[in-house]
């Protein structure tokens, strides 16, 4: 057998499924994402990791273009990180699966973003502003997971970032840690995680007396509460 023939038929295949492909655009893919899903398929199914900068020499695009993809399909509920190995992440279509067999497409057709989208993308938005870059496709999941397992607030997720930012504190780890002591105390707005640290403070403010009594009396200004730090949780 010639070498070149040989070498060719070792290579291999990578299979794909029919219903996949005749659906992948009604499930938010486009032709370059579909490509991508085959291009992290065979290197998986080969034994090897995805690296992005493989990928991206394969697909003659930048590397950047590649993980802003993986991120994107994080963020849609596409992909999962499934692990981090020695040369990269592992990257799980079961999600992708998922809408597949239960015919759940991406969005409706006139592509319509909801209001829950606007929130996720504010927040991620916020989020690369504040660490100077893009997240990693493990950080888009795990800023999914905020919205969709834990059911955090948008708004406590932003007053979360900027008590971390203000703390120099630039870690999902650390905001998820916040997120959570506020959500055991109940705190469920940022009036009422104000109101907590002022009351561990020992600020009191006294009513104003009944029947106009001490009306003349100078309204006495109400202290600065400074930013509180994640000890005082």
């Amino acid at each position: 057998m010639d070498d070149k023939l040989q070498a060719f038929l070792q290579a291999g295949s990578t299979s794909l499924e029919n219903a996949l492909l005749v659906h992948y655009q009604d499930l938010g893919f486009d032709n370059d994402d579909l490509v991508l899903f085959l291009q992290v398929k065979r290197l998986q199914d080969q034994g090897d990791q995805a690296n992005p900068k493989v990928i991206a020499r394969i697909m003659k695009v930048t590397e950047r273009v590649v993980v802003g993809r993986l991120k994107s399909m994080v963020d849609r509920g596409l992909m999962k990180i499934a692990g981090q190995g020695r040369q990269g992440e592992i990257y799980d279509f079961l999600p992708l699966y998922d809408r597949l067999l239960n015919g759940q497409g991406l969005r409706p057709a006139n592509n319509v973003v909801s209001a829950g989208e606007k929130s996720r993308q504010e927040v991620v938005r916020i989020l690369q502003g504040e660490f100077g870059r893009n997240l990693s496709p493990l950080e888009m999941q795990t800023v999914a997971q905020w919205f969709d397992q834990d059911h955090f607030d948008p708004n406590m997720m932003v007053l979360a970032i900027q008590e971390a930012v203000a703390n120099n504190a630039r870690s999902l780890r650390y905001i998820e840690a916040i997120l959570v002591n506020w959500q055991r105390d109940n705190l469920t707005s940022p009036q009422a995680v104000q109101i907590a640290k002022e009351k561990r403070r020992g600020v009191v403010y006294q009513a104003k007396p009944a029947n106009g009594q001490g009306q003349n009396q100078p309204e006495k200004k109400q202290p600065i509460v400074p930013t509180f730090k994640l000890d005082d949780l």
